[in-house]
């Protein structure tokens, strides 16, 4: 009974962060994936998406990240997501945070969204974001600060569109700023309360 109670332990700790999900999404049935991992100083859960047909083992047609923590106390940095999936249109939901001194680390938020078609091809459709990569005075060089005093020269002003071009091909999707930028944090801070309250979909 001992061995038995033992073993039942360890297979409720080892599946503890794994979790399977089946979907026909269009005209595909796809296996959706949350799988947790603990490797060097980074700690989370990913979620990765499969066509039914094909065996878990090979490489996932998507993955996303659904949590991440790295670093210790003194310089900790976050990555919160979530998702949802609209008749073939998943939505990706993220959040970026940073404290302590993890001064070189980013903060902000984006939405994507992606096109599942007949085939099981997931396409990138558009995105949006604003993300700050540093910490405002992290580099007295960079032209993050023009994010939050306005560009006073012709220099200046092609330095802050340098930094956003970078931004954008980084993370992909269309940096936004002002309104833009407070709407679209909303909406992902709403869709990240919704996850903490189901915790799964």
């Amino acid at each position: 009974m001992k061995l038995v109670l033992t073993f039942l332990i360890l297979i409720n700790i080892s599946y503890a962060f794994h979790f399977e999900e089946e979907l026909k999404i269009g005209q595909q049935r796809f296996i959706i994936v949350h799988e947790s991992y603990d490797e060097y100083n980074d700690k989370g859960i990913t979620m990765m998406i499969y066509k039914k047909s094909e065996p878990l083992e090979e490489k996932p047609l998507f993955s996303f990240t659904l949590e991440n923590q790295s670093g210790g106390c003194g310089e900790q940095s976050r990555q919160d997501g979530t998702y949802d999936i609209n008749g073939t249109t998943l939505t990706l939901y993220s959040h970026w945070d940073r404290s302590g001194k993890a001064y070189d680390t980013p903060k902000g938020d984006r939405i994507q969204h992606y096109k599942i078609d007949e085939n099981g091809t997931i396409a990138f459709l558009d995105g949006t974001l604003y993300i700050e990569t540093e910490a405002k005075n992290y580099d007295k060089q960079s032209a993050i600060k023009y994010l939050y005093s306005a560009p006073k020269n012709e220099d200046e002003t092609k330095a802050l569109h340098q930094y956003i071009k970078r931004v954008e091909n980084l993370f992909h999707g269309k940096f936004v700023r002002g309104d833009q930028a407070n709407i679209l944090h909303q909406e992902v801070d709403k869709a990240l309360m919704q996850k903490r309250k189901t915790r799964w979909k």
